[in-house]
């Protein structure tokens, strides 16, 4: 594997000590990632995806489809500076959400929570509750926030860039980052193999069906088209803590061809 050097000079303007500024993108352009605009968000933000320099990625993996759960971005970010693209057999989306994670909402600039607005068969047209950022109990009762899951499934944006996106890779699997639940969910048999491969570097407990229903949710679509789908959830801790525990993990789920069972 390429070692991707721990600072690097990018290019950019000197500072008064003579260091140059560094750019997550330049590291990664450096690292050989290729960036690519995949779509835009409900207010015309591009989403940008990053590919290997494999001509047949396997895997897609992309975070910040909840915009409260910034910090999944930053992870996904990091691993493009320390991961060479010659190394990597997915394409990374490193904010599916940006108008959410201006906002610091987990929906959309249109109130829509991403992760329901799926089309599959489980999609709904109710409001779809959920925690507030704020909750560190996550009980049944304490899903009042309330997000709308679209005019129709599909109807976003967004959903529609990262579904364009699978499609058009066809992977064996896809990897859906999110925090702060402390665990990796694997909704089908065959993604259970997968779930276990990146639970066992942080010790994460695996889990087959969250306590509240999730209609329209992207696991369920991927699985139906055929990519097995797995969602790892951080913690509720700060960006070093987090990149501690989940690194190896991480880059497990960029970089090693394991083919699914």
């Amino acid at each position: 594997m390429h070692a991707a050097p721990e600072h690097a000079a990018a290019p950019g303007s000197q500072t008064p000590t003579g260091l140059r500024s560094i750019h997550v993108a330049d590291l990664a352009r450096r690292n050989g990632w290729r960036r690519e605009q995949v779509g835009e968000s409900a207010n015309g933000i591009p989403i940008e995806a990053w590919w290997p320099t494999t001509s047949r990625p396997t895997r897609v993996v992309w975070a910040a489809i909840h915009g409260e759960e910034s910090v999944t971005l930053q992870a996904a970010q990091h691993l493009l500076r320390v991961v060479h693209a010659d190394d990597a057999c997915a394409v990374v989306v490193p904010v599916l959400n940006p108008d959410g994670v201006l906002a610091g909402t987990r929906q959309n600039a249109r109130g829509v929570d991403l992760n329901r607005n799926f089309p599959s068969q489980t999609w709904s047209d109710a409001p779809s509750p959920t925690f507030w950022s704020t909750s560190i109990t996550r009980t049944t009762e304490r899903r009042t926030q309330l997000s709308s899951p679209g005019t129709h499934p599909g109807s976003e944006p967004e959903t529609q860039a990262i579904m364009a996106l699978v499609e058009r890779v066809a992977p064996e699997l896809v990897v859906d980052l999110h925090t702060p639940l402390e665990c990796v969910i694997a909704m089908s048999d065959r993604s259970q193999a997968f779930a276990e491969h990146l639970a066992e570097p942080a010790g994460l407990r695996i889990v087959r069906e969250l306590e509240g229903p999730t209609p329209g949710d992207s696991a369920s679509w991927c699985e139906a088209a055929g990519a097995t789908a797995v969602t790892y959830e951080f913690e509720l801790a700060p960006m070093p803590a987090i990149w501690s525990r989940h690194s190896e993990a991480l880059v497990r789920a960029i970089v090693e061809r394991r083919r699914s069972r």
